[in-house]
C-alpha cells in the first residue's frame, strides 16, 4: 500500500500542521507528503510513491544544503 499512519516522528497535532509542507522519505528511497493528522498524539497519515513495507524507515529532511555560486570564469572576488 501506498498510505501508512506514522508514530513516534512527531507530538502534536500542531507540529505534524507544521511540518506538512515537508517531504518524507525512507532508507530505501521512497518519497512522500505529509496527507492529514491523526488524533491528538501526533499521529498522521502520508502517502509515498510507491508501496512501502513494515520494516522501512521513514525520515524527515528538515535542511538542504546549498552550495554557493561562483562565477564562470572560475575567478572569485574577495571584496
Amino acid at each position: 500500500k501506498r498510505m501508512a499512519v506514522v508514530k513516534h516522528l512527531l507530538y502534536d497535532p500542531m507540529d505534524v500542521r507544521w511540518f506538512k509542507p515537508a517531504e518524507l522519505c525512507t532508507k530505501h528511497g521512497l518519497r512522500g507528503h505529509i496527507k492529514e493528522p491523526v488524533g491528538t498524539h501526533g499521529l498522521f497519515k502520508c502517502s509515498f510513491s510507491t508501496p512501502i513495507t513494515q520494516n522501512d524507515t521513514i525520515m524527515l529532511i528538515l535542511y538542504k544544503r546549498v552550495y554557493p555560486k561562483f562565477p564562470e570564469s572560475g575567478k572569485i572576488i574577495v571584496r
